[in-house]
């Protein structure tokens, strides 16, 4: 475990978030972070894709596909093979680093 890291709240209940903890969690300008309270103390991390329950629509959604596909099983099909080999053959050779930073604005 790391040295603690302190912050000052202002008036306006705002906060810098410090250098170390910025790079512990390898956080970027307009990233979003996740507070989790645990009686009197709060766990912060930053917010990834996986976490569905910080976005209610999404949730939502993902809890209608469950119960969809639970409800009628039959209904659930895989991709078809042809168009499994398509991607497979234009994505093939492609270097992808998952882990390269994103220039620009994304909308999901």
């Amino acid at each position: 475990m790391g040295a603690a890291q302190t912050s000052e709240l202002t008036s306006r209940s705002q906060t810098t978030v410090p250098t170390g903890v910025r790079k512990a969690l390898g956080l970027l300008p307009g990233d979003e972070l996740i507070y989790e309270i645990r009686g009197r103390e709060a766990i912060v991390r930053k917010r990834e894709v996986e976490d569905v329950e910080a976005d209610p629509v999404l949730g939502a959604f993902l809890e209608f596909l469950a119960r969809d596909m639970t409800a009628h099983p039959a209904r659930v099909k895989g991709m078809p093979r042809d168009f499994v080999a398509r991607i497979r053959k234009l994505t093939s050779g492609v270097p992808i680093d998952h882990d390269a930073a994103v220039d620009g604005a994304i909308a999901l």
